[in-house]
């Protein structure tokens, strides 16, 4: 399935999103958001009330499709930025335990957070990393297996189960982006070349040595960072036809 940009109720993104749904009707297909209510750049500076009211519209709007990501009969958000909540003389997750205490105290729902941080799993349910090759660390992937053990540890520590989201990605290339600030701090330009599939193995391979719950691809259609499987005038359905290949390799070691 998919996972769509979010941020806010009646925003383009919320409409989007809504079509997504609509158009999977009938299908075994599943999406979910990618929660930004929190860094929206139309509504600057929200408060743990808004984060909140954000996400309980999403629960009570699209939870109860048959097309939301469902996960063990529990539906499935994923976070990212969690370290920039609003928060009011506390910590990050101090505040995401108030806003989660307010819309899922019975954690009914399945919260994934973006960040390499343990002590975020006191609130969420897992964790994963979005990028994995970066300018100044091209190799970043092959670190996934110490990644997931940082989980298994808290998970073990605390004796709460938690899950594991390795990441992979065909190649990547922004250098004609400009790196504009924009929702997202700006990083290093950067571009792996994606070696006709070999870099998307490779990352595929370390994602599975680290014995993953779950993969997150990336990306389906971010373009500006020349991560897209989605077939193209310059690829064909190459990466596409790549990604079943690897999703089934992936099922078939679960």
């Amino acid at each position: 399935g998919f996972t769509s940009h979010w941020f806010a109720p009646g925003e383009r993104t919320d409409q989007n999103f809504a079509k997504l749904l609509a158009a999977s009707q009938g299908t075994g297909f599943q999406s979910t958001v990618m929660f930004l209510r929190h860094i929206w750049p139309g509504s600057p500076a929200p408060s743990e009330q808004n984060v909140a009211e954000a996400l309980s519209y999403i629960m009570n709007t699209y939870s109860g499709s048959p097309n939301f990501l469902h996960v063990q009969g529990k539906p499935v958000i994923f976070f990212t930025d969690v370290y920039r909540v609003p928060q009011a003389g506390e910590g990050a997750v101090q505040a995401w335990a108030n806003i989660r205490a307010q819309v899922d105290p019975g954690y009914n729902a399945i919260w994934i957070a973006e960040g390499l941080d343990p002590s975020y799993l006191a609130v969420f349910d897992g964790l994963y990393v979005y990028k994995v090759t970066h300018a100044a660390y091209p190799n970043d992937y092959l670190k996934d297996s110490r990644w997931a053990a940082q989980v298994r540890q808290w998970a073990q520590n605390t004796g709460r189960p938690k899950l594991w989201i390795a990441t992979i990605v065909p190649g990547y290339d922004d250098l004609r982006a400009g790196c504009k600030p924009d929702v997202r701090v700006p990083s290093q330009p950067h571009k792996q070349d994606r070696q006709d599939g070999a870099f998307y193995q490779a990352t595929f391979d370390a994602a599975m040595q680290s014995n993953p719950d779950w993969l997150f691809v990336q990306s389906f259609n971010e373009w500006v960072e020349g991560t897209y499987i989605e077939p193209s005038v310059q690829y064909g359905d190459k990466y596409l036809s790549l990604t079943g290949a690897l999703a089934q390799q992936f099922k078939g070691g679960h």
